[in-house]
């Protein structure tokens, strides 16, 4: 799942979650800031270490380039250490009042003085806003100028493919060698797992983003390695979706118990009013690591198993729910 707006905040009223905030845990050394950071920092070690080549691209994740209170400037080099690559969604447009309108000069130069903090470390810089027609070869040109690669999506659904002619035929090895990427999380309009592929691999795109399960089951080796060429040459990046600051009740890992909310364990929060079967967790905990990585169950080694390239880690601003 990719949400809109979730950048943290330079005024009251910007980029709000609209969740109910939770107490964070009673340690005076605990920021939820750090937290994330840490966690990002371990999963980079861990898939590195299996994959020196992997790829970690984070989405939310601009307000922690801020150095804050409880953000320090150590924090902040971290993670720029543990990402290849950031993607801001709503950079440039924003819906308001059921418009799409183009953001506030203050605070796009706020999300561009952050970005420029991976982009001048050599890192990939990447954008995706939900517009069309005129908005959309504007957002493009937009991110031109700043030398981000953007994509525009009519919906936030993401379960399409956009239209591209051309393409790049150079090898992709790295977020920071692609020209383009489509994100595709929702394959449900395809009928089938072979339509489904087929469209991916006909797509001229040098990084697919998409979810590592199709109908419930996880994709295999022999589909992941068949999505990693380009019709018009040049081998691309194939990454996986995977959230780290929310769960799913659609997940494999989620317990039938767990539909009772008094049966839930502590570490699941309330549900995110914006995307049906989602919940916040506190992402700190052994529970939900253990969920994330680190045996053969796990989220990030099934999508290593499955020869990925690499993972969009998701939803990174959910420090903000216990702030």
């Amino acid at each position: 799942m990719i949400l809109k707006n979730l950048m943290k905040p330079i005024a009251a009223g910007l980029l709000g979650l609209g969740l109910a905030a939770s107490p964070a845990p009673a340690n005076a050394i605990f920021t939820p800031e750090q937290a994330m950071v840490d966690l990002t920092y371990s999963i980079h070690q861990y898939a590195k270490a299996r994959n020196p080549s992997f790829q970690l691209l984070g989405n939310g994740a601009i307000g922690l380039l801020e150095v804050t209170k409880d953000e320090s400037a150590e924090s902040v080099e971290k993670l720029l250490s543990s990402l290849d690559g950031f993607l801001g969604e709503s950079i440039f447009y924003i819906s308001k009042d059921g418009n799409i309108v183009p953001r506030d000069e203050q605070v796009l130069a706020y999300l561009d003085a952050m970005l420029a903090k991976p982009k001048n470390k050599g890192l990939a810089v990447w954008t995706l806003d939900y517009v069309t027609g005129d908005a959309a070869k504007d957002d493009r040109n937009k991110g031109e100028i700043r030398s981000y690669i953007s994509m525009t999506s009519p919906t936030t659904s993401l379960d399409e493919i956009p239209e591209m002619t051309g393409g790049n035929k150079k090898d992709v090895k790295t977020l920071k060698d692609a020209e383009n990427f489509l994100i595709l999380n929702n394959p449900g309009a395809f009928g089938n797992k072979e339509d489904y592929l087929s469209a991916l691999s006909a797509s001229p795109y040098d990084v697919l983003i998409i979810d590592p399960y199709y109908g419930g089951s996880h994709l295999t080796a022999e589909d992941v390695k068949s999505l990693k060429k380009k019709p018009q040459g040049g081998k691309r990046l194939l990454l996986a979706y995977l959230s780290i600051g929310e769960a799913a009740d659609y997940r494999p890992y989620w317990e039938d118990s767990w539909n009772d909310e008094s049966s839930r364990p502590a570490w699941i929060e309330k549900a995110n009013p914006a995307w049906p079967g989602a919940y916040r967790v506190r992402y700190w905990t052994g529970a939900w690591k253990h969920i994330l990585y680190g045996n053969k169950d796990s989220s990030l080694d099934r999508i290593l198993s499955a020869g990925f390239d690499g993972a969009m880690l998701d939803v990174m601003d959910a420090w903000m729910t216990f702030k």
